[in-house]
């Protein structure tokens, strides 16, 4: 078990590294947001030993919509720094954001 947990970790901090690469670090962050996100929701269901009220379910859905919040606001002051610094627009380096004519 030991060494699975090893390799895991060493498989996360690979791909994380790998995203950093390829994508921006900002992609990274919304990336992390997202597995958060999930590993959040999947463990309060799947682990148990936590009671199901309304406290709890109001302080994840507090915490999520906090963290997307920041992360959505850090991207547009990103998209706007450099549409400032160079007249590129952030979004239009994105390929799945592109605004093609049809």
């Amino acid at each position: 078990l030991l060494i699975l947990c090893s390799c895991m970790g060493c498989l996360l901090n690979y791909s994380i590294f790998l995203c950093t690469m390829n994508n921006s670090a900002l992609t990274t962050t919304i990336v992390g947001v997202l597995k958060g996100v999930l590993s959040t929701v999947l463990g309060f269901f799947l682990l148990g030993g936590v009671k199901f009220n309304l406290l709890n379910v109001l302080g994840i859905s507090m915490n999520t919509v906090g963290g997307v919040m920041y992360t959505i606001v850090k991207y547009k002051r990103k998209a706007l720094e450099m549409k400032k610094a160079n007249g590129k627009d952030l979004e239009a380096s994105i390929p799945l954001m592109r605004k093609e004519a049809k």
